[in-house]
């Protein structure tokens, strides 16, 4: 993956996401505008659904789109709609004055909660049109009963037109024709039930053309960068395994699953790393398609070209999988040094370092990197992402990374997380991370922003001191685990 193309698809995004956004809340005042005589409420009510619409069509292109995963589309829809579900309860509930409101939201609640409930059952193809057909019939019937307003229908239908598109695999721009067309039609069926304005008709309009046709724009252009990473990744896949494109697509969807069930039926133990060491072996091929479906994700390659701004000098990839962040750094002409288990990630990141001509040291042997980083005099900048909630020694591992520093090198790495159902090997580790590296003489180099409680931030940022605490590389490790570490999607 070129992660120049990708900054520049990314400026790209957000100039486009922030015109569509800009353009939605100027429809928005339009209709405000047009209906001086709205309740407070309800024009607040108004105001924060269109806001709330404007902020997620200025993030339809971070959705990339959505990844190469079959599933994704229809698992982020329903994940969204939990949301708006809870949204609608609260806000409904502070709007509520009777029995009979209160009966008209429950049934509205119930309808929407119905739909997300048996949206798997229509299956990811029809997942737009299954939701696009009910949202437009809980307006349509909501307006005609006289029990929604006309200033938050046009809200709601917009944002419902713009949760279709986005999830629209074909042709978003005709689908967003369609969902704007069929959206304005319920808005004047809900005009003439309850009382004819021609400019509201015309703002309320242009807010669901605006919504549905600015995502189907926006969607449009994320589906063309994904299709050419996609391309890319799957030409590389297929000239190293020799697979056929369907295999390699169902790999991408099944591989997480397959790397789960094969940990639970095998279920190697901690107290023996040589064990787990062989278990990443064997299942290193299954590594190779979830960490390439992984850098596929928008978040992924956000997250890599952050990455890559803190790549000075001489750098190390602890768990470097498939190679991806180490390729960018050695085509930017710095010294790339990668470390993993042996097998088919390697195998596969050596491939992809020599058709593009590029330096990388390959090291599989802890000795063989101490070796290495002694006689350099240690390496500017070492990362592990995705690696150390699969080690057990987890004190031993960022020790021993420390010791492979410079005087003044950054480490950086993720925070190591809990077993899940969906990633079971993965460690449950008690230690405070920063704690053990201050005592260690790092500084923490996280921002106050990074460092907010309430930030989901997964990174951290340490620095080594300007003077070597040792001459001895391993004078920090202690008692260092043979248990190698293999670049993990997820």
């Amino acid at each position: 993956m070129r992660y120049r193309e990708q900054q520049n698809y990314l400026v790209g995004s957000r100039l486009w996401g922030a015109a569509a956004a800009a353009l939605v809340l100027i429809s928005a005042a339009a209709c405000l505008w047009t209906l001086p005589w709205t309740r407070l409420w309800v024009a607040i009510e108004f105001a924060l659904a269109t806001i709330a619409l404007a902020v997620s069509i200025y993030y339809s292109p971070d959705y990339l789109h959505l990844t190469v995963t079959p599933d994704k589309p229809l698992r982020w829809e329903i994940k969204i709609r939990w949301r708006i579900i809870g949204a609608a309860l609260v806000l409904g509930g502070l709007s509520v004055s009777s029995l009979a409101d209160a009966l008209v939201l429950g049934a509205s609640i119930a309808w929407l909660l119905m739909s997300n409930l048996l949206a798997r059952r229509f299956g990811k193809d029809l997942s737009p049109l299954y939701f696009s057909a009910r949202d437009l019939a809980m307006c349509a019937v909501l307006l005609f009963a006289g029990k929604l307003s006309l200033l938050v229908a046009a809200a709601v239908v917009a944002a419902f037109a713009h949760l279709s598109v986005v999830i629209a695999k074909r042709s978003p721009i005709l689908w967003g024709i369609f969902n704007s067309s069929f959206g304005c039609f319920v808005l004047l069926g809900g005009q003439l039930r309850n009382g004819y304005d021609t400019w509201f008709l015309a703002a309320g309009g242009v807010l669901v053309v605006a919504s549905a046709m600015a995502t189907a724009a926006l969607v449009r252009r994320a589906q063309r960068q994904n299709a050419r990473n996609a391309s890319e990744a799957m030409r590389e896949l297929m000239d190293f395994t020799g697979y056929p494109k369907e295999r390699i697509v169902q790999l991408w969807a099944t591989s997480n699953q397959e790397l789960a069930r094969n940990w639970t039926a095998e279920a190697p133990p901690e107290e023996d790393p040589e064990s787990m060491a062989q278990w990443y072996r064997d299942n290193s091929e299954l590594y190779l398609f979830a960490i390439s479906a992984y850098n596929l994700e928008y978040k992924r390659i956000r997250s890599n070209l952050k990455v890559l701004s803190y790549a000075k000098g001489a750098c190390l990839d602890y768990g470097a999988g498939n190679g991806e962040v180490l390729l960018e750094v050695a085509r930017r002409g710095q010294p790339a040094a990668y470390y993993d288990v042996e097998g088919a990630t390697m195998n596969f990141a050596r491939r992809r370092a020599a058709e593009q001509g590029l330096a990388l040291q390959f090291f599989h042997a802890k000795q063989d990197l101490i070796a290495a980083a002694s006689r350099t005099g240690g390496f500017d900048t070492v990362f592990s992402f995705d690696v150390l909630e699969h080690l057990p020694d987890l004190q031993g591992e960022l020790a021993f990374l420390a010791s492979l520093l410079k005087p003044g090198g950054l480490l950086v790495f993720d925070v190591p997380a809990g077993a899940t159902k969906a990633h079971p090997m993965h460690l449950n580790h008690h230690l405070d991370v920063c704690s053990f590296l201050t005592g260690k003489g790092l500084k923490d180099e996280r921002s106050l922003r990074q460092r907010l409680p309430f930030r989901k931030e997964e990174k951290y940022f340490f620095r080594a001191p300007a003077v070597a605490p040792g001459s001895d590389a391993t004078s920090l490790t202690g008692n260092q685990t043979r248990t190698s570490p293999t670049h993990r999607a997820g």
